[in-house]
């Protein structure tokens, strides 16, 4: 069982060291210094909606939402700051607005309502979507204020902004999970959420807590995003839900909940972004690169499903030894 865990640990940088050198091979130019800095961005919108989707997935949940945050944030910065006479402050209290309620919806319909997370949260894509079609009509009047694109096209030194403000989110939520009461209570829940209830465990609360958690780092990846592309793009957030699941997964968290770390998720963040890259440079088909895309995706979830069948053995071995009392030396059983 220790192996499987092991191989879980190396299965992100595995990907990144395989499409590094794949690279090398066929297509040197992957390493120019331009091209590393599109693959870091990319990486960095990636990763701290990937980091969200950790936190839902710790408790045993699923987040489809985290796209349509994305491109409702976009919505909002070019219908409220991009505009004539627009405000970015009021832009900006509008989408944390948004993130919060987003994840306080699915939080409701997952955690109080107990509707599964893939069916609650697919539906608050689509409805938070609809909203957005219906506003604009599928356009927009604006575009992104000069002051949002630093958070996507900037760079301290060689350092592109969103590079800085992914590895600032990736400290805060490691130090959350690692080292704070609340990150312990995260991983009780997930692994096994009815003891950690006998034990005084507000579950509710911290189930809660992971879905809000994870619309508003959406909504910081979308703000990222919006720098980035400059204008409004109705499919700016697609893919990042089966993405961000993917890089969660690849990077050894179970579905079944209980695990998963910050460093290993931004191990398969990089490799995937990679890959991407890749695959665009070389020039292959659109098709194709959803294929590949496809069977990674194929890869995680068996993978996941290996290691996590590895943990229930474990703790059904546990759960036996704990309730199967020693025999007493010099009596027959």
């Amino acid at each position: 069982m220790i192996v499987r865990r092991r191989i879980g640990q190396l299965a992100p940088l595995a990907v990144a060291l395989l499409v590094g050198l794949v690279a090398l091979v066929a297509e040197p130019g992957f390493y120019d210094a331009t091209n590393l800095k599109n693959v870091a961005r990319q990486a960095a919108f990636l990763g701290v909606v990937a980091l969200g989707q950790l936190l839902v997935v710790i408790v045993r949940g699923l987040d489809l939402s985290v796209g349509a945050v994305i491109t409702t944030t976009l919505l909002l910065i070019v219908e409220i700051a991009g505009t004539r006479g627009g405000s970015v402050p009021a832009a900006l209290v509008a989408v944390v607005a948004m993130a919060i309620a987003v994840g306080t919806l699915n939080a409701v319909l997952v955690v109080v309502r107990r509707v599964p997370a893939i069916l609650a949260t697919l539906g608050t894509y689509v409805f938070v979507q609809g909203i957005g079609l219906w506003v604009t009509g599928g356009r927009s009047r604006g575009r992104v204020p000069d002051a949002i694109k630093p958070l996507g096209t900037g760079q301290v030194g060689p350092v592109p902004t969103s590079v800085i403000i992914t590895a600032a989110v990736a400290i805060v939520v490691a130090g959350i999970l690692d080292r704070g009461a609340f990150g312990r209570t995260m991983y009780a829940v997930g692994s096994n959420p009815e003891a950690s209830y006998l034990s005084g465990v507000a579950r509710r609360r911290v189930a809660a807590l992971a879905f809000i958690a994870s619309a508003v780092l959406a909504m910081v990846s979308g703000l990222m995003l919006s720098g980035f592309v400059g204008f409004y793009d109705r499919s700016l957030g697609v893919g990042y839900d089966l993405d961000s699941i993917a890089a969660v997964v690849l990077g050894g968290a179970s579905l079944a909940g209980g695990s998963g770390t910050v460093a290993a998720t931004l191990a398969a963040v990089v490799g995937l972004a990679a890959l991407d890259n890749l695959l665009l440079i070389i020039g292959v088909d659109q098709s194709i690169q959803l294929i590949g895309k496809a069977l990674v995706l194929f890869a995680a979830v068996l993978s996941a499903g290996w290691l996590s069948s590895s943990r229930f053995e474990d703790t059904a071995r546990t759960a036996e030894a704990v309730a199967t009392p020693p025999r007493e030396k010099g009596v027959r059983g």
